[in-house]
């Protein structure tokens, strides 16, 4: 018998849990409530009041967690030692939503975004339509973060955005060797949710030929650290040599013996096995130094 009280008292406090408590809320009413918090919680109760004349108030999360325990529910605060409650700006954030989603098809023109939320760090009680954000360059790697507009006494108003959305990103669809090109036979295109990439992701075929950086494993994403542009002159390869005296080119035959870009200084070997050094100037060309 003691068992199954002790069973009824943790299935009490377990089925409602995996709630996790974040660190900062909006609210438009002053009397803040579990559904406030987790709108999909079944059981609404009070959590507290914020003072009338607060636009801004913060409480201890294990208060928070105390309240929620009384009621049956447990929540996790293992990320938040204190909750921040914002009270929800009038201000309406369509312009700069629109701005963001501008900015995002730029970089990933295939992007389907299903929302955006957008929300100040403080009270914001105004801010010009014309108001333009200023992200990060690389802000469009993650689908959070923070930017800031400059209301109209040049104070700086930071905001966090949040973007739901899929993005269309290149992948490797078979085991990858270094220095192989990168082609549409090694390549396919796959929609991936759009949360964070720690560098610039591929979203179609460079237009330039390039190569793999490294070995690859099979359905890896693709990233501009992965690639790199093919060499005009490889190794081992024929190139022309021009040698220029005054007005007049002479040109003949020579072996790379090292790979370059355009303008590289690289060792080439002559017919009669002389190593000299040459510029890259073009695609299997290079000119005497």
């Amino acid at each position: 018998m003691n068992n199954l009280f002790f069973s009824l008292i943790i299935l009490s406090l377990t089925t409602l849990s995996g709630y996790e408590l974040q660190e900062s809320y909006t609210y438009e009413h002053s009397t803040i409530y579990s559904t406030d918090l987790f709108p999909d919680i079944s059981k609404k109760f009070e959590i507290l009041k914020i003072p009338e004349d607060k636009t801004q108030y913060r409480l201890n999360a294990q208060i928070i967690s105390k309240t929620f325990e009384l009621n049956g529910i447990a929540v996790d605060t293992g990320k938040v030692r204190y909750v921040n409650f914002i009270q929800k700006s009038p201000v309406d954030f369509t312009p700069l939503k629109e701005q963001l989603e501008t900015l995002l098809r730029g970089q990933y023109p295939s992007i389907r975004i299903e929302n955006i939320t957008i929300t100040s760090r403080g009270y914001l009680p105004s801010l010009s339509q014309k108001s333009r954000g200023i992200f990060d360059e690389n802000f469009f790697q993650n689908s959070k973060g923070t930017f800031y507009v400059v209301d109209e006494h040049g104070v700086r108003r930071y905001l966090d955005y949040s973007v739901r959305a899929t993005v269309n990103v290149l992948h490797s669809n078979q085991k990858i060797s270094r220095r192989d090109r990168l082609s549409g036979f090694n390549t396919h295109i796959k929609q991936v949710p759009f949360t964070s990439f720690k560098d610039t992701p591929l979203t179609t075929l460079p237009n330039e030929p390039s190569r793999f950086r490294s070995n690859l494993k099979a359905g890896q994403l693709l990233t501009l650290r992965n690639i790199e542009s093919v060499p005009l002159v490889l190794k081992n390869e024929k190139v022309i040599v021009e040698v220029k005296n005054d007005t007049v080119i002479v040109e003949f035959g020579a072996t790379a013996t090292q790979e370059g870009l355009l303008y590289d200084i690289i060792t080439i070997q002559k017919s009669d096995g002389k190593r000299v050094r040459a510029k890259v100037i073009g695609e299997h060309r290079v000119e005497l130094q």
